[in-house]
């Protein structure tokens, strides 16, 4: 089939950084314009990355009838918004994560992608990464017995800048909805079920008020529990183990894998000793936009749709209210 030509609202650094790379190398996607807030950015961002048009307003990109499917890495707060007006334009959306700030707005952005019959897919692209086939694979081999808790966690450290986006509460600012929600969605993701209770803290920056450090504890159904971090003050890790009744299993990098590949370490059947998969370095953002792309083409096909965001947003909020209420006290 041809390629699904896709238009990008907004020249952010996860675009450039990783996104174009990954639309120009997958094989049944096209990367066929990109839009900013004015032209001159537009261009000069087409230009470096060879995509064909330029449109100097979001509008202008969704009235283009060649456009079949965006993706929208926007600020967190304008991922409603634009994912309304995309769906009604006709075109499809893959919504960089969070889908939305608040149960309402996915609930909004979900119904629009239902009445309208378009696919709508926020973008947690770490579960693209075969690594995480291989934890499924032995999960269900029953090698570590019943899953009893998950621990995840994804930190960096971050430089600090109160003018950025990521330090804006205005614009869904801080930690947890940077890099907190991995661990939460994976959770969600490998229990097979959804948070029901939240025990939280945050840590706040004094300028601005986001959170620099968000530690969670999850009850879930079954009497499974989970544990996640999301920091920005905090050195670099990315991974989770999911602890079952006879073993575990660890993904060393499981949501940002950089350039050397992967190990899943498994510990089954009681054992001491553990056993390595190596993985050699995948794009994890390509295989998104080739699955997402897929999806376009063939309605059947399953993907993870809105309607994930609405849970994904519900569980968000439950970690969000439990950290206010420790705060207010």
């Amino acid at each position: 089939m041809d390629d699904v030509r896709f238009g990008v609202l907004g020249c952010a650094r996860v675009f450039e950084r990783r996104m174009a790379p990954a639309l120009k190398s997958a094989g049944n996607a096209a990367l066929h314009a990109v839009a900013s807030r004015t032209l001159e950015k537009a261009q000069a961002t087409a230009e470096k990355h060879g995509v064909a048009r330029a449109y100097g307003s979001y509008d202008a990109l969704l009235a283009d009838p060649d456009i079949e499917a965006v993706y929208i890495p926007l600020p967190n707060d304008q991922h409603a918004e634009w994912t309304v007006k995309a769906l009604a334009a006709g075109k499809h959306v893959l919504c960089d994560k969070p889908l939305a700030l608040s149960v309402a707005e996915a609930e909004w952005m979900a119904g629009a992608a239902v009445a309208s019959g378009l696919r709508l897919m926020e973008g947690f692209m770490y579960r693209h990464h075969p690594q995480h086939q291989k934890v499924f694979e032995v999960l269900q081999s029953g090698a570590i017995g019943e899953p009893v808790h998950f621990r995840g966690i994804f930190t960096y450290p971050a430089t600090a800048d109160h003018a950025g986006i990521r330090w804006n509460p205005a614009q869904g600012g801080g930690a947890f909805l940077d890099v907190g929600v991995y661990p939460l969605n994976a959770a969600r993701w490998l229990l097979g079920s959804e948070p029901t209770e939240a025990k939280a803290l945050a840590v706040r920056d004094s300028g601005t008020g986001v959170d620099i450090h968000t530690a969670a504890l999850l009850a879930f159904a079954e009497n499974r529990t989970a544990s996640l971090i999301g920091g920005f003050d905090q050195a670099f890790t990315s991974r989770y183990e999911l602890v079952g009744r006879e073993g575990s299993i660890t993904a060393e990098r499981a949501f940002q894998v950089g350039e050397s590949g992967v190990r899943v370490l498994v510990r089954a059947n009681n054992s001491d000793t553990e056993e390595a998969f190596f993985f050699e370095h995948q794009d994890q953002f390509q295989l998104e936009v080739e699955h997402f792309a897929a999806c376009v083409r063939d309605p059947q096909k399953p993907l993870e749709p809105g309607e994930d965001g609405v849970a994904q947003a519900r569980a968000q909020a439950l970690v969000q209210s439990a950290a206010d209420f420790n705060r207010r006290r």
